[in-house]
């Protein structure tokens, strides 16, 4: 047949799923082959090609009868390195043509009616390590390429480098490939298959995001994807990363489950139709285009994937994968959230004078240790450099980029410019380096030079702002050499724009130099446009140098200052000592005024350089930071401790309980009841979820002190034990801690996994404590697709845990009437924390002996949805156009921080609110006087107690980011413009079904610029985890009341930027600050937020945080889509005084 090419291969592989064959070496063994049919080379399978070709010849033929179309060559150990133990070293290309043409031989024998046959050419790890330094980067590539020629001039149609252990050993093998592909002038198509061990890594260490992070950059290779060590359920987390990570097609080929070891041999359980399911899941739900099988899969296992999936098409999958570096241990994307990424700049010859002295001593641990410390200090790369004069930098660098690679987390930034060093680092490092840097100095000759090597070895690479007549100091001239080394990078080498890093570089204006005044100014202007003209390319500085002569409490002010300025323009790469950077709130403002003036240069003749070096003369530049007793008996005076929440006196209480009565007695009879007691009380409204808390603190209390006098026995806990967990990707606990709270004190053993919780970790978890319950919380809508999608892996993998669902999106309809009709097991849903005690005590009374599914009320039965059930949003007519109305002049366009005082959302905090919705103060069956009673009796002291301590806190305070933008509506969509020249983006909205269908666009203008002002407010990381220590320290009720509050007065942060913006507008002014009577008025316009009704869509929260800089005050996104800190809220304003809140 004609040899494919990459790209029909690839084209092959988008119209149908591809079956490649099982097993070589386990079914070999079953053919009772004899010391002779190895030619003397026992345990060399690859000399059967030579001395037993039937015996090959026969498992491609078995494999090919069953459908297969693709067989790989027996050529899995047939390089020099591993042939030499065999004696068999001179024979490697007799070797692998023999192989090749075995299969070649076979595929033609099989009917090609349904489509080609392929022969792929197995390329094993071999048995050496180059990362454990076992042999060397180019011995092993010498030993690649003599096999992948033998491979090549026989006939292979593609290879397959497989098994991978190690990444540096995967790139010696592209780089033999390479070298064979450049002699004969075209290539085969490749894949990469690696395998990961049951610990969820490569045998180095290395991570399915490291691969990925490693293997994408690299054009030559064609599908990446995962074979051998697991069976198939070990290997579906990591196809579902590589499913939303890569570009490239994915190939899955599992061992026939883990081996187990019978009678000295290795035995394989899972059956064919077991592996069938498996696959379809990976082709239909994941998109992975090649399947087959490794270690103990036989023709019937693949007969039954074939059957499954032989004729499917790949599901479509579009991935945009996040441009990334890696070390050996973890891959590090460089768009950081928060931004920048940082670049640790203390392991730089030429920059770090105790590194400098460490290479001259040839102390190779303390200059590793430097490393570890830069990790530490919250570096997200390493710079490296071994420049220094008089010293050899290929070997020192050659020296010590393995250790780096072995001993240090952090990906590295080889800092060199010569050619040879820079290849010599590529060489011993596994993971995926960048390299720092080419220019156009030369005009050009060097950079193709050194970014050819950086292509080679799939680096990304860091491009100076420098030619022929030196660096450039003007924002034309910067990006007219950024343009030319992108059209050479691009156009001529082949690189994509996110391997490149702009630096459009960094002077000092420290100096008094007179032509350096306006540099870091000029140098931010360049870094927005990086930004805007090259938006898939990064930026980079080194923040250091624009203060280079000033004093060290200056520098650290101006360093502090200038990359905060970046950061907001959208600087992404900073190479920093991130422990010589101040958070710009910590900066006192005099300097801060001052650092700014310098930077920007607002007098122009140098003044304001003099009085901010003024500033740190005589000791004024140090840095400074922000500043129920009864007569009753025993039994029932514990059971009014546990009512009243009572701690004082618990001791001697239990102390005279136990001379009648044992530890368990008092914890199951007196504990435990009482607890219920309180649970009565809570259900019939009489008791406040506060003092349900406090209440929960005694018992815990009292459990810990009677546990060391009870007698030890066996585990019984299995039957009342449960694993708990809020799903993946939710950060919120809340929920969670409380059904801890009340589970753990009524008896029950929690296992207590924490947020982001995959389904893997519950099962683990589960099947280790012997719990048979999966309890499963989340706060997001999101969080409930997670939840169905964990029952969907629960069902496929067969196991019927019953199911406690719980969570604020979550509704009974929905799990009792859509989740518990799909469900194989039983799931329940719970309304809250005693809702999930009731259904946990009726699993235990019964014995866990429900037969199946609670059958759902009849009215529930027809809820699963249908199509008609939504409203056709198509169909939704369009509401009235909105009256124009009076548009607003901004007092500015852009954004701005304000630190906002909390006294004043303590004059915005609404105290019915905060109890009733937030601290669950409830009136239930008390009458007016008695509610407001008990009010003044615990809520309101409760109040000023925490206001008293949030005073007294060292905390930063709460901070916002807001921003006037110019935008327009059209249609259902709202199109708004950033003012820093960012490129504009577009917010869509749904419309009410219910008449006069409005829309949140409707109230922006469309045939003119309107105004709306997107916000974010966060009360800041310290009070986040002060309110977790009360929790940590079994403060449950503390706990409970400082969450609320927090919550409530986050919510003011936003009434307040509102009020703030309506003062604004209406002065037509900035304002500096907001008085009292501001406050007391009411504010204009509505405000909307992401992820309710009018608004559900929350990946626009991407694009919100970007707009206002939420990174700047520290609120980041998470994966899916959550705010963090937790305390935080975002949304935008609408102006328009018409704009109101509507149902859907």
């Amino acid at each position: 047949m004609t040899r494919p090419t990459p790209e029909s291969f690839l084209v092959h592989l988008h119209e149908r799923v591809l079956v490649f064959d099982g097993a070589m070496g386990s079914n070999l063994q079953t053919l009772g082959l004899t010391p002779d049919d190895f030619g003397g080379h026992e345990g060399c399978s690859e000399a059967l090609v030579l001395h037993a070709p039937a015996a090959i010849r026969r498992i491609h033929r078995e494999f090919l009868a069953v459908g297969c179309r693709a067989v790989e060559t027996n050529t899995f150990g047939a390089t020099r390195i591993v042939l030499q133990d065999h004696g068999l070293a001179d024979r490697v290309a007799e070797i692998n043509r023999a192989a090749v043409r075995l299969a070649r031989e076979a595929v033609e024998e099989a009917a090609h009616a349904d489509g080609p046959r392929f022969v792929a050419g197995s390329i094993g790890p071999s048995s050496k390590i180059p990362t454990l330094g076992q042999i060397s980067f180019d011995e092993m590539a010498a030993a690649y390429a003599e096999q992948v020629q033998a491979l090549w001039d026989a006939g292979a149609d593609l290879l397959v480098i497989e098994t991978c252990q190690d990444l540096l050993q995967t790139k010696a093998a592209l780089a033999g490939a390479r070298q064979v592909f450049r002699k004969e002038g075209k290539r085969l198509p490749v894949m990469v298959s690696v395998t990961l061990e049951a610990s969820g890594t490569m045998l180095v260490g290395s991570d399915i995001g490291v691969v990925q992070a490693v293997l994408e950059p690299f054009p030559w290779v064609d599908v990446i994807g995962i074979n051998c060590a697991t069976g198939p359920l070990e290997m579906v987390r990591h196809v579902k990363f590589l499913a939303a990570s890569t570009r490239k097609p994915i190939s899955v080929m599992p061992n026939a489950g883990l081996p187990e070891n019978v009678g000295g041999k290795a035995v394989y359980r899972l059956r064919p139709e077991e592996l069938a399911s498996y696959h379809r899941t990976f082709v239909e739900q994941d998109g992975v285009a090649i399947v087959g099988g490794c270690c103990g899969t036989t023709p019937a296992h693949l007969a039954a994937v074939v059957q499954a999936v032989g004729h499917s098409v790949p599901r479509p999958r579009t991935v945009t994968p996040p441009p990334a570096v890696a070390s050996l241990y973890g891959a590090v994307t460089l768009r950081q959230d928060p931004a920048p990424c940082l670049v640790g700049e203390r392991t730089n010859a030429n920059g770090s004078r105790q590194f400098r002295d460490l290479l001259l001593a040839n102390d190779l641990d303390g200059m590793v240790a430097l490393g570890k410390d830069q990790a530490r200090g919250g570096a997200h790369l390493l710079d490296l450099s071994t420049a220094y004069v008089g010293r050899d930098e290929r070997t020192d660098m050659a020296t010590l980029v393995p250790l780096f690679a072995r001993q240090v987390k952090l990906p590295l930034v080889i800092d060199s410019t010569d050619p040879f060093t820079i290849e010599a680092a590529l060489k011993a490092h596994g993971g995926r380096c960048i390299v720092n840097s080419v220019n156009l100095e030369d005009g050009g000759g060097k950079l193709r030079s050194v970014a050819s090597l950086a292509r080679e070895y799939g680096a990304a690479l860091i491009c100076l702002a420098i030619d022929e007549q030196g660096m450039a100091k003007t924002v034309d001239r910067k990006m007219q050499v950024i343009a030319r080394m992108f059209g050479v990078l691009i156009r001529e080498l082949g690189f994509q724009p996110s391997d490149l890093i702009f630096d459009p570089l960094t002077f000092t204006v420290g100096s008094g130099d007179a032509d350096l005044r306006d540099a870091a100014r000029i140098t931010l202007e360049a870094v927005e446009r990086i930004g805007r003209e090259y938006p898939e390319s990064f930026s980079l500085l080194g923040v250091s140098n624009v203060s280079f002569g000033l004093a060290p409490e200056a520098r650290v002010v101006l360093n502090s200052l200038f990359l905060a300025e970046a950061v907001h323009r959208g600087l992404s790469l900073a190479i920093v000592h991130p422990a010589g950077i101040e958070p710009t709130y910590k900066i006192p403002e005099n300097h801060r005024q001052a650092g700014l003036d310098v930077l920007f240069n607002r007098a122009g003749d140098g003044s304001d350089l003099t009085r901010f070096m003024g500033l740190f003369q005589g000791g004024g530049g140090t840095r400074q930071r922000r500043p129920a007793s009864s007569t009753g008996s025993p039994a029932e005076n514990l059971r009014l401790k546990i009512l009243e929440g009572e701690k004082a006196g618990l001791e001697p209480l239990l102390d005279t309980l136990r001379k009648e009565f044992s530890p368990e007695e008092i914890i199951n009879d007196h504990l435990i009841k009482g607890m219920r007691v309180v649970g009565d009380l809570f259900g019939k409204g009489e008791m406040q979820l506060p003092f349900v808390l406090q209440s929960a603190e005694v018992v815990k209390a009292a459990v810990g002190y009677l546990e060391p006098q009870m007698a030890k026995k066996p585990d019984s806990a299995a039957g009342k034990t449960i694993v708990l967990a809020t799903v993946s990707g939710d950060v919120h606990d809340i929920g969670k801690n409380l059904v801890n709270i009340l589970l753990a004190n009524n008896g029950y053993r929690v296992i207590d996994l924490g947020i982001k919780v995959d389904v893997d970790t519950m099962i683990r978890a589960a099947q280790e404590h012997g719990s048979t319950v999966l309890g499963m919380s989340g706060l997001l809508v999101r969080s409930t697709q997670v939840m169905r999608e964990n029952l969907a892996e629960l069902n496929r993998r067969g196991l019927p845990f019953t199911v406690i669902l719980g969570g604020a999106a979550l509704t009974r309809d929905y799990v009792e009437g859509q989740l518990q009709p799909e469900y194989q097991g039983r799931v329940h849903y719970a309304q809250d924390a005693f809702d999930g005690l009731a259904v946990l005590d009726r699993l235990v009374r019964d014995g866990g002996s429900e037969t199946g599914r609670e059958t759902p009320p009849a009215e529930m039965r027809s809820l699963r949805p249908t199509p008609a059930c939504a409203p056709d949003r198509q169909k939704i007519p369009r509401g009235p156009c909105p009256s124009t109305h009076p548009i607003p002049e901004p007092p500015f366009l852009g954004g701005r921080t304000l630190e906002i005082d909390p006294e004043a959302l303590i004059t915005l905090l609404d105290p019915k609110t905060l109890f009733q919705a937030r601290w669950k103060f409830e009136r239930g069956h008390l009458g007016e006087a008695d509610y407001q009673a008990m009010l003044d009796r615990e809520a309101r002291p409760a109040l000023d107690r925490l206001l008293a301590d949030l005073r007294r806190l060292d905390w930063t305070g709460p901070k916002a980011r807001y921003a006037y933008l110019r935008c327009r509506s059209d249609g259902d969509r709202v199109h708004v413009h950033p003012a820093t020249g960012r490129k504009p983006f577009t917010w869509t909205f749904p419309r009410s079904s219910k008449a006069p269908y409005p829309c949140v666009s409707d109230f922006f203008a469309a045939e003119e610029d309107d105004l709306i002002v997107p916000w974010a407010v966060t009360m800041g990381p310290e009070v986040e985890a002060f309110t977790k220590k009360q929790f940590r320290e079994d403060r449950y009720r503390d706990y409970f009341l400082w969450y609320g509050l927090l919550a409530e007065l986050a919510d003011c942060g936003a009434e307040y930027v509102q009020k703030w913006v309506t003062a604004e507008v209406q002065a037509k002014a900035r304002l500096e600050t907001l008085d009292r009577e501001s406050l007391r008025l009411p504010a204009s316009g509505a405000r909307f937020s992401f992820g309710y009704p009018a608004c559900p869509d929350l990946g626009q929260q991407k694009s919100l945080l970007k707009v206002v800089d939420g990174p700047g005050i520290g609120i980041r996104l998470t994966r899916n889509l959550q705010m963090v800190p937790e305390h935080s809220v975002s949304g935008f304003l609408v102006l328009n005084p018409r704009a109101h809140y509507f149902s859907m």
